[in-house]
Order: C-alpha cells, then structure tokens, then sequence
C-alpha cells in the first residue's frame, strides 16, 4: 500500500481531483473478457483524453454479471496499462461483505489507489445495517474506501449517515448519485471537510466546480464526450480553475447536443429505463473510435431499429465527425 489505514483521507484529499472516468469491459465473441479490447480503452483515455484518473469495474463495467475472478483479472490489467500514470479506484461491490474484503485485499496487493463499495442490495434497510457493513470491511482492509450512493436503487446513505461512516478512519471518497442537490449540500456540510465528494453527473459539474468548489468529478461521460484533439470536459474545468469562466461556459454549451444523445439513450444508468444501456454505451464508443462490442448477460443488445437511431443521433451532433478527423491526422501524421 502507498499509505497506512488512517492516512486515507490525506491521500485522498491528494489525488481525488480532477475529471476521472469509468469506463465497461469487453467481451469476446465466446464471453470471455476480452483483455486487448479492455487495454486499448483505458490507453485511449489516458493518453489521448487526458483523464485524471479511472475507476474500474463500475456499474458501466457490467460488474454484477462477473465473477471475483474475472474482477481481479480486469483489475491487473487496469494496473499493467496504466504503469502508475493517473490514480485508479477499483469496484470492489458484492452484497457478501467476505467477497468485498477478498476484492478490496486483491486491489491492494496490486497497487491500486483506492477501493469503492456500494451499500449492499439486500437486507440493509437501515443505518445501523449499512454502517456494519461498512465497519465490517474497514477493519479488515487498509485500503481507502469511497462510499456509493445510488438512493433510487439501494438504501441511501444520508448526510448524517455519512458523517458517521466518516468516522472510520479509511472511509475517504463519497461518489453521489443522488439527484437532489439539497441533499448533496446537506452532505458538503457534514463531511465536505473529510470525504472528497463527487457528484456523479458531468451536467452540473460547471456549477459544482464553480460554485460549491468540487474538486472531482467521477462520472462516464468524459469518454464518451471527448475524442483526441477535441477534450470539452478537460478544457472548460481547466478553464474554471483558471478563473476564466466566460470560456468555461462557453466550452460547456458546446456539448448541449452531446448531452441531449445521451439523455435520451443512457441518463439514469441503471434507472429510469426499461432497459440498463449498457449496448448503447459501447455503441456510441465504437464510432469515436473505441472498443465496444456485445454485453453479457442479463444485459440485453439493442433493437436494430434503435441501434439505427442512435447512430444517426450522435452522428447528428458532429462527434463522431471530429473522431474520425482525429484518426486520418494521426495516419497522416504516422
């Protein structure tokens, strides 16, 4: 480990900044994770999109559907790409507190960052549940923990929940992807001083940033806004944090069509749709220029009608263009 147990929260407050994504895995023609495509993704986003950092085996990552070995396989990848460039969180979710310990000691011994723990789908129905199982897996890992709120799914972790949880001295992150913002400010004012919070939505970042001074933003959509050549996200926080706000809004009302296409096929991850979108994501990266490919169950394809659709949808907004402009120059330029 870079840091012993009770030095998560200074480690954290060090390297929790910036724009990070999350990006799924691949799978071969037969279902098997298909490490090539995994390996070329996240050098796609390091050193072409300029990420800060990656978190590994999220929700977009299709985790549910994977087994602990798989997991950890995908995590060692993520390092061997890597090499030590940007920080890493590695998705340790399981609803057996053992398998969370078992991933986040895994993640450990290979040197990735940080762990992050959704509350668990079963049986925690109150605080006093969900702080166990946190307390549970804290005094068995060393690991820095960031807390995952998705309230519309699993029982929420309130403010006040929070502050307790952040009582445990390896308790340093709190990803939130709760929709309301009082309850995020509520949150910024009892653990604000200790737990790095993102708020896990790119739309609301430029006021974040700017207004309650978020430092960090953990969402997928920096790789799905971004090509090489053309980086919104990086460019309108960099210029936030310059002071320069008029070229900062002016960049964010840039990826206005960008970010209708997505909240028509993707927004609410996991919610609000009939279907979860993880097809749709690796659609939309195969035409910027990434791997995508099939989803293994009980993720489902897309219709060819609604695949057609969302084509020419994101092919409307110009992105795609820009990608495939990006790819002739760097040919050119080889």
């Amino acid at each position: 480990m870079k840091y012993r147990r009770h030095e998560a929260k200074d480690y954290a407050r060090g390297l929790l900044q910036g724009v990070w994504t999350a990006l799924p895995y691949n799978f071969t023609a037969d279902d098997r994770l298909d490490e090539a495509a995994i390996a070329f993704n996240l050098e796609h986003c390091i050193s072409e999109l300029h990420v800060a950092g990656h978190y590994c085996s999220g929700n977009v990552a299709e985790f549910w559907a994977l087994t602990n070995e798989e997991r950890m396989r995908a995590h060692e990848i993520n390092v061997e790409v890597n090499k030590g460039r940007v920080p890493l969180i590695a998705g340790c979710h399981h609803q057996n507190p053992y398998e969370v310990v078992q991933l986040c000691r895994h993640a450990e011994s290979i040197g990735i960052d940080f762990a992050i723990v959704l509350t668990p789908y079963q049986a925690a129905r109150s605080d006093e549940a969900v702080y166990e199982f946190y307390r549970f897996i804290c005094e068995r890992v060393n690991i820095g923990i960031v807390l995952f709120n998705i309230p519309a799914h699993y029982y929420p972790i309130s403010a006040a929940l929070a502050q307790r949880l952040a009582g445990l001295p390896n308790i340093c992150g709190f990803k939130q992807a709760g929709p309301q913002p009082a309850a995020t400010i509520r949150l910024r004012e009892l653990v604000g001083a200790e737990l790095v919070v993102s708020v896990a939505d790119e739309t609301p970042w430029l006021h974040n940033l700017s207004v309650f001074g978020d430092r960090w933003l953990l969402n997928f959509c920096p790789h799905l806004y971004q090509v090489p050549g053309y980086l919104p996200v990086h460019d309108y926080t960099q210029a936030a944090w310059s002071g320069d706000f008029n070229r900062a809004v002016a960049i964010a009302r840039e990826l206005n069509s960008v970010r209708a296409v997505h909240a028509k096929w993707i927004t609410g991850y996991g919610g609000g749709n009939s279907r979860i979108p993880s097809h749709e994501q690796k659609i939309w990266m195969e035409m910027l220029g990434m791997k995508g490919g099939g989803v293994r169950t009980p993720c489902t394809l897309m219709s060819t009608a609604a695949e057609q659709q969302l084509r020419a949808d994101l092919e409307a907004t110009g992105l795609p263009g820009k990608a495939r402009a990006a790819r002739s120059e760097a040919r050119r330029a080889a």
